[in-house]
C-alpha cells in the first residue's frame, strides 16, 4: 500500500503512477488522520510513503500519521518526496517519526513545480509542462529501481543540514489567520470540498478556516476557480498552480464549478 498526502496534486500524481505500476493500492493520509485510521495489514506487500516537502520537512498531516501508524506484515518500505527545489530533511524526519515500527529501506525525491504561492511565483501551465514531463521520466526511473529492489538513500536533492532552521518556522507560519478573501468569491464552496483536512466551513455563504492551524498545503488557494483566496501579503498578484491531472473530478468530489487554469 502507498500512503500519500497531496495538496495540489504533485504527490497524488506520483503516487498514482507508482500504484499503477506496482499494483498496490493508495491510502489517503489526510483521511486516515481525520478518522484515526492508523492500523493496517499490508499482507506482505511493499509499503510506500509519497508526500511533498514543506519547509524542508514533513507536512503536519504526514508527521501526525507517521507518529501513529502501525503496519502489520509489511514488505519493503520506501518513500518518495516531491519538492520544488530541495527535499530537505523530510526523509530523516519520517524515519524518526516511524521509529522502530517501520524501517524505510529506500528513499527517492522528485523535482516538480512549485505550489507555495505565498513564498514565490508559481509556474504557468505552459512553464510547468516540461517540468512535469521531466518529473514523469524521473518517476519511471524510480519505478524501475523499486522493481529491481534497490535500497538506500537514493535522493538527488537532500539538504538535511538546512532543514532544522527552516522547519522551526513552519508551525508559526501555518496559522489559518493568514487566509483571507479578496472579494472575488462566487460562493462555489470548492475550497470547503477540496481541503484535505476538512477545516474550511461555510458561514453566511463564505469560507471560514475553522481551525487555528493547517498543514499549509495551499489546496484551497490554488484550486479556487476565481483566485479569490489569499494567504499572507504576497499572493495577490501571483498565479496559481495545480497538477493538470488533479481536480475535483479526479479526487472524487462533485463538480460544482469548472476549475480554470
Amino acid at each position: 500500500m502507498i500512503f500519500t498526502f497531496s495538496g495540489t496534486g504533485n504527490s497524488f500524481h506520483v503516487a498514482r503512477m507508482v500504484s499503477d505500476a506496482l499494483g498496490i493500492p493508495k491510502v489517503d493520509i489526510a483521511a486516515a488522520v481525520r478518522f484515526k485510521r492508523f492500523v493496517y495489514d499490508a499482507g506482505g506487500e511493499d509499503v510506500g510513503f509519497v508526500f511533498p516537502v514543506y519547509y524542508l520537512g514533513l507536512p503536519d498531516m504526514v508527521r501526525r500519521f507517521a507518529e501513529n501508524v502501525e503496519v502489520r506484515h509489511a514488505g519493503r518500505v520506501f518513500c518518495i518526496v516531491t519538492c520544488a527545489g530541495t527535499s530537505g530533511g523530510a526523509y530523516e524526519q519520517l524515519r524518526e517519526k516511524l521509529g522502530r515500527r517501520l524501517d524505510v529501506s529506500a528513499c527517492y525525491d522528485v523535482l516538480m513545480p512549485e505550489n507555495a504561492v505565498f513564498y514565490e511565483e508559481v509556474p504557468t501551465r505552459e512553464e510547468a509542462a516540461p517540468m512535469l514531463a521531466a518529473a514523469d521520466e524521473e518517476v519511471r526511473g524510480i519505478i524501475e529501481s523499486l522493481k529491481a529492489g534497490d535500497e538506500g538513500d537514493l535522493r538527488k536533492r537532500p539538504d538535511p543540514a538546512s532543514a532544522a532552521e527552516w522547519y522551526s518556522r513552519y508551525d508559526d507560519d501555518r496559522r489559518t489567520e493568514n487566509f483571507r478573501l479578496n472579494g472575488r468569491c462566487i460562493e462555489c464552496r470548492i475550497c470547503e470540498d477540496v481541503c484535505p483536512e476538512q477545516i474550511i466551513k461555510i458561514y453566511h455563504r463564505k469560507p471560514v478556516w475553522d481551525e487555528e492551524l493547517c498543514s499549509m498545503c495551499m489546496c484551497c488557494l490554488n484550486l479556487c476557480p476565481k483566485k479569490a483566496i489569499e494567504f499572507g501579503p504576497d499572493t495577490e498578484n501571483r498565479g496559481r498552480y495545480h497538477h493538470p491531472d488533479f481536480d475535483e473530478r479526479v479526487i472524487g468530489i462533485p463538480l460544482k464549478w469548472r476549475i480554470h487554469p
